[in-house]
């Protein structure tokens, strides 16, 4: 047998033993040999491509263990607010865009930050100085809240007789019962339905301009969890579907279907089979429930053991009743789907992690890899319950810093230091034998590049920053650590560690070369490594 590929340099094969080869040989899409370069020069023929690293690093395809991809939407059809951090600039940029589509009845965007806006925060008022008729729905940059204009709030309905719905807020005017303009969580549901709805070929469109984005990080395995309802979910599971049988999707995608505390459970799983049974492919296929049990902090909706900060005898509360969350959790075990859960408050980890010991008995104890992301207020008794459980972990270690808006603008303020100065552990979860998986939450983070994400882990504070202290230095991770987060965990997250994860014999030659080593740079300078050939199925897709 002679190999379709050989590849000779400095490999991080991610393997059990953290082996470092130097070469490998690929036939027909799979790893044929893995070691020395002597042993895979044997199955060198006429016809193998050769690919000669003499510097940087060769490792697997890494993973997105939390990513709406299919939002991408989101960003490429309206304004991108990403990067700017005062309200001059969100103007500025929406005005823009108003004057370069003057046909746009509806104007949508994401990504203003909570913290960049003084008291009551993000207003009608505001936008309605730029926009005139035009309907402006824009959301945060993560989603949870959005900022709406006069012309959008009316069409929605929403005024100062309507009420806060179940898990959601209309923000006011202190003293009064008129809405600002700024809404949370299931609040936001109502200007949604103002803004058009996306066709098919949109999502088609999103999931390519996303892909692009990932395999130029060098990402080759995402999971996301579907953050939509009723027949739009159906279109976004079948743009995936429709790629993959047009063979134009090239990353493996792993979905999860979200449920919403006003659902029936029985309702959602029997859609769940449905859709798996008509739409799982070789590289899409839904595996997973999501579940909210709070929101963020940010935005005063995640739910804490303790008040706030800030609203003394405030700690918000849980989107569902105990009972209700039991059941969701067994019913969706008992068909064999993966839970994957929301939760950055403690209280909120608290009532997840009761639900999956209860849904573990309830299924004789079976593994199960159930998954809590984002994780931002966590305790020793909660990594240590995690790990018994055997839960996989997806912090967002993008967060993991010093940010000068959201922790001294938010965090602090609403958190108080030590509970902030304590978030997002990883090491620790580490340490405790937890498979932990990393994620960015995309489009929260944009653009989602993985050396960031590992940059992140290793040093807690922002790439190029010598000035700033590292947000809690006793979880900085090893560089190691991180790839093995990076690659072999995530695929665990998403029950693909026999096909994906580490350079291995058997497994699908999927792997990324780096231009640097990132195990001997100096740990401050990692962010520094660039992708430059990203292969799936030991094809080149740059």
């Amino acid at each position: 047998m002679k190999a379709d590929l050989i590849v000779y340099g400095k490999i991080a094969t991610v393997d059990r033993e953290n082996r470092i080869a130097g070469a490998f040989a690929v036939k027909d899409g799979k790893i044929v040999a893995c070691g020395t370069r002597e042993s895979c020069s044997g199955l060198l023929g006429p016809e193998t491509t050769v690919v000669e690293q003499k510097r940087g690093l060769i490792l697997p395809g890494m993973t997105e263990g939390h990513a709406h991809a299919s939002s991408t939407g989101e960003l490429i059809f309206g304004v991108s607010l990403y990067g700017m951090t005062t309200v001059e600039e969100y103007l500025r940029a929406i005005g823009k865009y108003i004057g370069a589509h003057p046909k746009k009845d509806v104007i949508t965007g994401k990504g203003f930050l909570n913290g960049a806006f003084s008291a009551p925060g993000p207003t009608a008022d505001l936008l309605d100085r730029i926009s005139g008729e035009k309907a402006v729905v824009i959301q945060d940059f993560n989603g949870h809240t959005c900022w709406a204009n006069s012309a959008a709030l009316f069409r929605a309905g929403i005024g100062e007789k309507t009420q806060d719905p179940k898990n959601g807020i209309i923000v006011r005017y202190p003293g009064t019962s008129r809405p600002t303009g700024w809404l949370k969580e299931t609040a936001m549901d109502a200007v949604d339905a103002v803004i058009p709805p996306y066709s098919l070929e949109d999502y088609k469109e999103a999931l390519l301009y996303y892909q692009k984005m990932q395999l130029e990080n060098g990402v080759t395995v995402s999971f996301e969890p579907v953050f939509s309802r009723g027949e739009d979910n159906a279109l976004r599971f079948r743009a995936y579907h429709e790629l993959e049988e047009e063979g134009r999707l090239l990353l493996t995608m792993r979905a999860a279907y979200t449920i919403y505390p006003d659902d029936d459970p029985d309702e959602v799983l029997d859609t769940m089979d449905r859709m798996k049974n008509s739409l799982n492919g070789e590289k899409f296929q839904m595996i997973a429930l999501k579940i909210f049990v709070d929101g963020v902090a940010e935005g005063h909706t995640a739910f804490l053991r303790e008040d706030y900060a800030d609203t003394p005898g405030y700690r918000g509360h849980s989107m569902y009743p105990q009972e209700k969350l039991d059941l969701i959790v067994e019913k969706a075990m008992k068909r064999g789907y993966l839970v994957h859960t929301h939760a950055i408050g403690d209280a909120a980890a608290d009532c997840i992690l009761e639900a999956y010991e209860k849904g573990q008995k309830a299924c004789g104890g079976a593994e199960t890899r159930n998954a809590v992301t984002h994780l931002q207020i966590f305790h020793e008794d909660q990594i240590a319950r995690m790990a018994r459980l055997h839960v996989v972990a997806v912090p967002n270690p993008y967060w993991h810093w010093k940010d000068p808006v959201l922790f001294y603008k938010c965090e602090i303020p609403y958190l108080g230091r030590s509970r902030a100065e304590k978030e997002y552990p990883m090491k620790s979860l580490l340490d405790a034998g937890i498979v932990t998986a990393q994620a960015s939450d995309y489009p929260v983070t944009v653009p989602p590049r993985a050396i960031n994400s590992l940059h992140f882990m290793v040093n807690r504070k922002k790439p190029g920053d010598k000035e700033t202290e590292a947000l809690g230095p006793e979880e900085c991770v090893s560089v190691e650590e991180g790839l093995r987060v990076l690659t072999w965990n995530g695929a665990y997250e998403n029950r693909l560690e026999s096909k994906k994860g580490s350079i291995e014999v058997g497994k699908d030659a999927d792997f990324v070369v780096l231009d640097r080593d990132v195990l001997t740079e100096r740990k401050e300078d990692v962010y520094k490594a660039k992708v430059l050939q990203t292969y799936i199925g030991g094809k080149a897709c740059l």
